[in-house]
This record gives C-alpha cells, structure tokens and sequence, in this order.
C-alpha cells in the first residue's frame, strides 16, 4: 500500500504543510493539503476523500480540490467520514456563505462531491483498500483507522489525547503493517496537549506500550512547526531509531 505524504504537521510555514496522505494515487485521507501541492491531473485522480474530524487542519483543502473538478465532465469525488464530520461540513463548510454546495453542482451527470457515512468499528470498502473507523478521544468526534490492502494493514490514530479501543485492536491484529501516530508537542506542554486532545513524545510512548507491537514500523505526524526541533529530540531520547518522523514528500510502502 502506498502512502504519499502531501502533509504531515499540524500547523503550517513555509516549509510546513497540514495534514494529507494520498493512498494508492487514488485516496486522500485528510484534507489539510492536497491542491497546493498536487497537479490538476493528479487531483483529477482521486475519486474519494477520508475525513477524521472536522478541524481546520483536516478540512480545509477539500473546498479548492472541489473547485478544481468543476467543469470537468464525469469527475467526482465522495467524501468518507462519520455522521458528525459529515453534518459538519454541510452545515458550517459547504453551505453557500463559506463555500458553494458543491454536492449540488454537477459535472454531467454526477455531483461534484457526495457525501458518505461511515459506521464506527464497520468495516467499508473504498477503491481498493479496506477502512475501519474507531473512536479515539479528541475534543470533538473523531476516529482513527484502519487501512487494509490484501495481507497489509496501517493504523491511523488521527488527532487523539491517550486512548484504549484502537490499540487493543491493533494488538490483536497479525497483519498489522505500520502505525502513523499524532504527536503535537513537546514534553514541557503536556498540559496544553491534553487539554487540546493530543500528545506528547512521553504520551506517545506510553501509548505504543498499549500496542505492544514493537516489530511494527511507526511514523509520527502532526508536530506543531514550532516545536518540531524539540519533540524529534525528544523523542529519539525516548524511543531512538523504533520511530520516523516524517516529512512532506516522503512516499510510505506499507
């Protein structure tokens, strides 16, 4: 399964881009950044969107990726998440003041975006690849998952603080390929990162003993710009070489 990193922090510079993983060309989970960085061909592409939440950070490439397949015959992309992301974005994103309704506007025959739910810890089949949506705890609803193609699978953690259903799943799961997991700030913020429902490198490490699943390759995402320097050092102290932190660009072959 292919991972490509449109995105990787929670905040954005010049060198920093939101959240966007692009699955198997076809796939975008989150949408923090997708046209800034991808040709209208490519964006042409993707034919579904997974959306964890609903913070900005995650959202907010979907109403330019939606404008670009205006007038293009036949394009259309669905847009994946539980029934609370999904009322979100039609009540506060897509609702003729912020944004057009693009799932009332049509290239041919299709809307250019439809809406889908997904069920918590159901299984729903997207292109080629599996997901499996589980509550993590954020400060507003918000699921992480997991992806599977053939014999490989990734789990996504999404924004969450500590949590406990998603890694008992993850322990007992023999095909568990990869783990992306969120870590925003550093150490000295713990306080900041609960209270915003999210982590820290110690948090994150007492998390992965939850797993107990050291043989799985783990990715770390969502550093707050700011604070990158000291949360990559902090967490080559914890937990050395056993974690990547990744960067924009970067291709995953999970």
């Amino acid at each position: 399964m292919k991972i490509e990193v449109l995105g990787c922090h929670g905040s954005e510079t010049p060198s920093a881009k939101t959240v966007g993983f692009l699955v198997e060309d076809r796939i975008l989970l989150e949408a923090g950044t997708v046209s800034s960085v991808l040709s209208l061909d490519r964006q042409l592409a993707i034919h579904s969107v997974i959306i964890s939440h609903l913070h900005l950070d995650h959202i907010k490439g979907l109403p330019f990726l939606a404008d670009n397949l205006i007038g293009e015959p036949g394009s259309a992309i669905t847009v994946y998440g539980i029934d609370e992301v999904l009322a979100g974005l039609k009540t506060h994103l897509f609702n003729d003041t912020i944004w057009p309704d693009c799932t009332r506007i049509s290239n041919g025959d299709v809307s250019v975006l439809r809406f889908e739910s997904l069920t918590k810890r159901a299984t729903t089949r997207i292109g080629e690849v599996e997901v499996t949506p589980i509550p993590v705890n954020h400060t507003i609803p918000s699921i992480g998952l997991f992806l599977r193609k053939g014999d490989r699978t990734l789990l996504y953690t999404g924004d969450t603080a500590p949590t406990e259903e998603i890694w008992r799943i993850g322990r007992q799961m023999p095909d568990l390929s990869a783990l992306l997991i969120e870590v925003s700030f550093p150490d000295a913020m713990e306080k900041i990162a609960r209270v915003s429902g999210h982590m820290t490198p110690s948090m994150a490490a007492r998390e992965l003993e939850k797993l107990d699943r050291p043989e799985v390759p783990v990715y770390v995402f969502h550093m707050k710009p700011k604070y990158e320097a000291a949360i990559i050092a902090e967490l080559q102290q914890l937990l050395g070489g056993a974690v990547e932190v990744l960067q924009e660009g970067a291709v995953l072959q999970i």
